[in-house]
C-alpha cells in the first residue's frame, strides 16, 4: 500500500466515539514477537507493525509497542481474514486499531525490531498515524466553583 494512500485511508479513517477519536490503519504485516535473553529466559513481548517496500523487496518497521497489556495482543478476524490489534496510544492521546491481512508470532533471542534498524534506519519509519490535534484537552471544572462557591484561601 503505498504511503500517500495509507495516509489518505488513516485520515479519512478517524472517527469520534463522543470522547476519543479511534485512528484505524492497516499494515503489511503484524509480528508478535517473544523476545529471550542469551540463557532463554523470557525478557519481554512486543508487537510490530511492518510496511513491505517494494523496492528493498523486504519489510520495514514502522512501529512497535510492548504487549504489557494483554488488550492489545492481535486478534483474528475470521469473517474478514485480517489481524486486528487495539490499544489507547497513551503518547498520541488516541484509541487505536490497526490491521494486516498477514500476521506472525516469533521466539527470538534477537530484536527484530533493532535488527531492522539496519535496513531502515527510526528516523526514516513511516510510523503510524500521528493526529493533527493530540493535546485536545477537555475544560476541567475548578472543583471549588462547582457550587458557586468561592475558592478558599485565594491570594
Amino acid at each position: 500500500m503505498g504511503n500517500a494512500a495509507l495516509l489518505l485511508y488513516a485520515a479519512l479513517a478517524i472517527t469520534s466515539n463522543g470522547k476519543s477519536p479511534v485512528i484505524r490503519e492497516e499494515v503489511d504485516l503484524i509480528e508478535v514477537n517473544h523476545f529471550h535473553d542469551d540463557l532463554g529466559r523470557h525478557v519481554y513481548d512486543q508487537v510490530i507493525f511492518y510496511g513491505w517496500c517494494k523496492s528493498k523487496g523486504d519489510y520495514h518497521v514502522r512501529s512497535w509497542c510492548l504487549l504489557d497489556d494483554p488488550s492489545r495482543w492481535p486478534v483474528k478476524n475470521h469473517k474478514s481474514g485480517y489481524w486486528h490489534v487495539y490499544w489507547y496510544d497513551r503518547d498520541q492521546r488516541v484509541q487505536r486499531e490497526v490491521f494486516a491481512k498477514h500476521y506472525n508470532e516469533t521466539w527470538t533471542q534477537v530484536d527484530p525490531e533493532r535488527i531492522n534498524k539496519r535496513l531502515l534506519d527510526e528516523k526514516f519509519r513511516t510510523g503510524l498515524h500521528r493526529p493533527e490535534n493530540r493535546h485536545n484537552k477537555s475544560p476541567v471544572t475548578n472543583v471549588a466553583r462547582a457550587n458557586d462557591q468561592a475558592p478558599a484561601n485565594v491570594r
